[in-house]
């Protein structure tokens, strides 16, 4: 019992990120190494980050309504959430995403 209790606990810290971009564009640079920083500063966090080219798989992008980039999506914890642009504004994702902001 005392096990299923431990995974159902780290599945509610985990968080499961899509970052699409448009090949290695300035913005697409600035958001993989904007978001992957912000991963970064909250280790007590689990994040699970899976970045996607839609200039190499556009079908994907097709199927999943993806029509700006870059875009992150929070698929879990529900509800999915979108965020626009080169997530600059770490503040307002760390915010928005459902962290602690460390001061």
């Amino acid at each position: 019992m005392a096990n299923s209790f431990q995974i159902d606990s780290e599945e509610r810290e985990k968080i499961v990120l899509q970052l699409y971009i448009t090949g290695m564009s300035d913005n697409s640079r600035r958001a993989i190494q904007n978001i992957t920083r912000l991963c970064d500063q909250y280790p007590e966090r689990r994040f699970d980050l899976e970045i996607i080219d839609i200039y190499k798989d556009p079908a994907l992008a097709e199927q999943r309504k993806i029509v700006f980039s870059p875009s992150l999506i929070r698929l879990f914890p529900l509800p999915r959430r979108t965020f626009i642009g080169d997530m600059s504004d770490t503040r307002q994702l760390v915010i928005a995403l459902g962290i602690n902001f460390k001061e």
